[in-house]
């Protein structure tokens, strides 16, 4: 490859910046493309090929970035893949996960880089956002770009923290960055001054809990989770909870000082007709009085109290379709931090069993991202996108229903996000019982998202598709490094 004549290299320091001042670029160079790396970066010798096919296939992409071979911190130089998602900015503000090589548009290079402040100490990630808040697009090539024979080199967290703090305060200024769940990971939390009206859409049977000690255990899952609300520091005049009952007797919500809004409706059903979960949401959400809403099952209990807040700081977002949120079993063990298409045969929740204190992937179930599908057991959404889109699929009456939402608004352009910074436990499948998986909807299901769901750009198409937790392949040095 000869990176002078396709691409013309600007070489950056070990923390993704240039030498200043920034290199005039004629008129005829603008025309062509720049290659950021530093100089202990190894390039694929595919590199300009790859570049050439994937901008003529997409020629709006403006940047371009790809997966990286990295040494593992702490073994002893053993090779890694790091396998990245497609452009995702809500897990770029988290943390930078594409670092460099970047491949970008001269043009696009010489509006955009003057705008980055020369002692950030975070150029290429700085230059992402911003060209981000351009208007330009950046894309993901799906293979190995660049090696390298140490760990893997990013811009310090301070130095990322001040630039989103800065490049928040101009494109979001509702919200602020705080401090993330991991080390050197952010969160983008709203602020809120005046608190919106929110419902809370909860289906029930009055199923009783039990598993948990006492006195959870022995109770109706719905009655536990309506007192966990007392721990939310969401205002609670702003709060509205509409059951939707499938048990006629109400007696067991009655002589009780609720500080939120309580309405109950009897979702009664002929008799023999069976149980469809995505008809009984629609009856329910089509009631909801407010535009905010989260849709809900009734056996989670609240674990931190500013859950609502984080489920809202995406859902209110106009081009988010909606936001979920991190739910682990009564053991601590991950139930949901996100959907990926193309795992066991169709998609799956990931890392699921696995300990919540445990690493994952890239940090994925502690850090907010994007992801094509979140589970909607807790899903906040807005009351008018529901009815744009006509709510939930009543033929997908009970699996994949919430899943068919979720690509649904993706298509329509809506990001959906998952949040670990709302955290709930849930007891799984108490609202609905024990269910199966009609073929007819199962069927129906992957006609409609096959393609999708075999490459899923919020994954990858190298990481495993039989297994839930998704690791990158170890020792796995490319033939061309050294």
């Amino acid at each position: 490859m000869i990176v002078d004549d396709f691409l013309r290299p600007i070489r950056l320091d070990r923390a993704g910046n240039p030498a200043w001042p920034l290199p005039a670029l004629t008129a005829p160079q603008q025309d062509g493309w720049l290659l950021l790396c530093d100089n202990e970066c190894q390039l694929n010798p595919k590199l300009a090929e790859f570049v050439l096919r994937k901008s003529a296939e997409r020629p709006d992409i403006a940047v371009f970035y790809g997966d990286e071979v990295v040494a593992a911190p702490g073994s002893a130089g053993e090779p890694v893949q790091i396998l990245k998602p497609d452009f995702d900015l809500t897990q770029l503000q988290a943390t930078d996960y594409i670092g460099w090589p970047l491949v970008i548009k001269a043009r696009v290079f010489a509006a955009v880089a003057p705008n980055c402040l020369s002692g950030s100490g975070a150029f290429s990630y700085e230059l992402l956002l911003r060209t981000v808040s351009a208007g330009h697009a950046v894309g993901r090539i799906a293979e190995v770009l660049s090696a390298r024979g140490a760990p893997m080199l990013r811009a310090s967290p301070t130095d990322r923290r001040s630039v989103l703090k800065r490049w928040t305060d101009e494109n979001n200024p509702d919200c602020e960055v705080e401090d993330g769940r991991i080390a050197g990971a952010f969160r983008l939390s709203r602020r809120f001054e005046h608190y919106p009206a929110v419902t809370l859409v909860i289906p029930t049977r009055q199923a009783i809990c039990e598993v948990g000690a006492a006195p959870m255990r022995g109770r109706p899952h719905i009655l536990n989770m309506l007192d966990s609300l007392s721990r939310s520091s969401w205002p609670a005049d702003r709060l509205t909870v509409l059951i939707g009952d499938d048990a006629p007797d109400g007696s067991a919500y009655e002589g009780r000082a609720w500080p939120f809004a309580l309405r109950r409706v009897w979702t009664a059903r002929p008799a023999g007709a069976p149980f469809n979960y995505a008809r009984k949401m629609n009856e329910l959400w089509r009631q909801a009085e407010t535009e905010h809403v989260i849709l809900m099952n009734d056996d989670l209990v609240v674990r931190n109290p500013d859950w609502i807040e984080a489920l809202l700081t995406f859902s209110m977002q106009e081009d988010v379709g909606g936001a979920g949120a991190r739910l682990l079993y009564p053991d601590d063990r991950i139930q949901h931090a996100g959907m990926a298409g193309g795992p066991m045969g169709a998609c799956t929740h990931v890392f699921i069993g696995m300990p919540a204190n445990e690493p994952t992937y890239l940090n994925w179930a502690d850090i907010h991202r994007e992801w094509s599908m979140v589970t909607g057991a807790a899903f906040a959404t807005r009351r008018s996108l529901l009815a744009q889109i006509g709510g939930f699929d009543e033929r997908l009456s009970l699996e994949f229903n919430d899943v068919d939402m979720c690509m649904r608004m993706r298509m329509l352009g809506y990001r959906i996000v998952y949040t670990p910074h709302a955290e709930l436990t849930h007891f799984e499948s108490a609202s609905r019982g024990a269910t199966y998986r009609p073929g007819s909807e199962v069927a129906l299901f992957l006609q409609r998202w096959r393609e999708l769901l075999a490459d899923d750009p919020a994954y990858h198409p190298r990481l495993p598709r039989r297994s839930t937790n998704p690791t990158a392949a170890a020792n796995a040095m490319p033939l061309w490094f050294g």
